[in-house]
């Protein structure tokens, strides 16, 4: 049996949650054409461009709408849902809204 401290378990724990895909899904298909060129690979995950925290699952021909847990973004590069500051999700900038400064 291996031994592990609750430390170690917890990280694994966090870790493990942040790989486990969404947990959320509607049917919907993608707006432009060139999205529904690009859904015709199977398992494809694609970003949604109007929400960070959701993406576009795609199964035999049709994408599926899911959302990330709680305050995740999707990361486009790794195609998982993230932390926001490492996500670099597009449609990120466009919910953060103008600087204040």
């Amino acid at each position: 049996m291996i031994k592990v401290s609750r430390m170690a378990a917890s990280a694994l724990l966090a870790f493990g949650a942040l790989c486990l895909p969404a947990y959320s899904a509607t049917a919907q298909t993608l707006t432009a054409s060139a999205d529904d060129e690009r859904c015709r690979a199977e398992d494809e995950l694609l970003p949604n461009p109007d929400d960070a925290g959701s993406f576009f699952h795609c199964s035999h021909g049709v994408a599926y709408l899911k959302a990330c847990p709680s305050i995740l973004h999707f990361n486009p590069v790794l195609k998982v849902c993230d932390w926001p500051e490492k996500a670099g999700n597009p449609a990120a900038d466009q919910d953060a809204g103008p600087d204040p400064s």
